[in-house]
């Protein structure tokens, strides 16, 4: 149960990041693939008319070299941090499957030994004087 609060608090988080409910997304996954397309897509946000303003004309929004850097480092490492976290997520649920799965199967003697000892010593489970 923890490993499921744990990734519906990524998907808030990202959502609270984006802007974007994971039902609204383009079904594309994050893979190196898709930086090219990130790339185009971004260039077209900085766009500007002939007369160097932005469509709202709060004016000149072309983003210097070292802005362009910077964003796209920044979205690197966002991008890397996500996919880490999501990845720590997905190993977490998986050991739990697992230890649950694994809970409770003893081999069948071990199990038929256990159970003989418990039904035998079930009034008092602790070691006496005479039987030690």
């Amino acid at each position: 149960m923890e490993a499921v609060m744990a990734c519906w608090e990524i998907e808030q988080s990202l959502q609270s990041l984006t802007g974007v409910s994971p039902g609204e997304g383009t079904g594309a996954t994050m893979s190196d693939d898709d930086d090219d397309d990130q790339v185009d897509s971004d260039a077209n946000l900085f766009d500007t008319s002939l007369d160097g303003t932005d469509s709202m004309g709060f004016g000149p929004l072309i983003p210097t070299e070292s802005e362009r850097s910077l964003m796209e480092r920044v979205r690197h490492e966002l991008k890397h941090e996500l996919k880490q976290g999501y990845k720590e997520k997905i190993v977490d649920i998986r050991e739990e499957i697992l230890r649950k799965r694994r809970a409770g199967k003893l081999p069948g003697d071990t199990t038929s030994v256990l159970k003989a000892w418990w039904q035998s010593h079930s009034k008092w489970p602790y070691p006496t004087v005479s039987s030690t």
